[in-house]
């Protein structure tokens, strides 16, 4: 843990430089409010969220407790921890990118990515309320929602009379293992007809063909 929040409080003297200086950055950020926290890391981690529940009582008010306490386990499935969870994306997405370069995305790039989640990202790899309705044919956002899709840099989001669903990739990650980078997106899973409400970070691998799909798996292990 110690590790980790030396490492996030370094970006700032650090990886801003590098992110000026590198020819390749590790990281290519695309979401503004994560730009910005990688920034001023340290504000970020100490800025108070809304209390959100673990086992055993405890509770994380901010990006620090939060980084603690999702190692020893996952924050208690109850409706009012969904709902308080999208307050912790961006908490996902500093721990994935501490202590790496990085650089701004380039808004062509990031448009190309929102196209490729609306139209490749294999829904049956990660939880969301459209998990059980994939199949074989129908696994894709955009065969399974009716609907034109909406892009926002980044982010492409479907809009029905029941639900509302949406994808943002914030950042890209080289791992330096020869492949193209993942992919950290995050997902809005919202219901207009129930209470239901899903935020949740995954990160996302690109295809191993030309043709085939991007797959997720837990940010616990990009």
């Amino acid at each position: 843990m110690k590790r980790w929040i030396a490492l996030a409080s370094a970006v700032l003297a650090a990886g801003t430089l590098h992110a000026a200086t590198a020819k390749a950055p590790a990281v290519r950020i695309s979401n503004p409010e994560l730009l910005a926290a990688l920034q001023a890391p340290e504000a970020a981690l100490q800025a108070a969220r809304t209390p959100l529940a673990f086992d055993g009582g405890a509770s994380a008010s901010n990006c620090r407790e939060y980084a603690d306490l999702v190692q020893k386990g996952p924050p208690v499935e109850s409706a009012r921890n969904f709902e308080v969870r999208s307050e912790y994306l961006l908490c996902d997405a500093l721990r994935l990118t501490a202590g790496k370069p990085f650089a701004a995305e380039k808004p062509q790039a990031a448009g190309r990515q929102a196209k490729s989640l609306y139209e490749r990202l294999d829904l049956r790899t990660f939880p969301s309320s459209l998990h059980q309705r994939a199949d074989a044919k129908k696994h894709t956002l955009k065969t399974l929602l009716p609907g034109a899709p909406e892009y926002d840099g980044g982010a492409v989001a479907v809009d029905t009379p029941e639900q509302r669903f949406r994808l943002e990739v914030v950042g890209t990650i080289d791992q330096g293992r020869g492949k193209k980078p993942d992919w950290i997106v995050w997902v809005s899973d919202e219901s207009k007809t129930g209470s239901y409400r899903g935020y949740s970070t995954i990160v996302v691998h690109p295809p191993r063909t030309a043709s085939g799909p991007y797959t997720a798996a837990d940010p616990a292990r990009p």
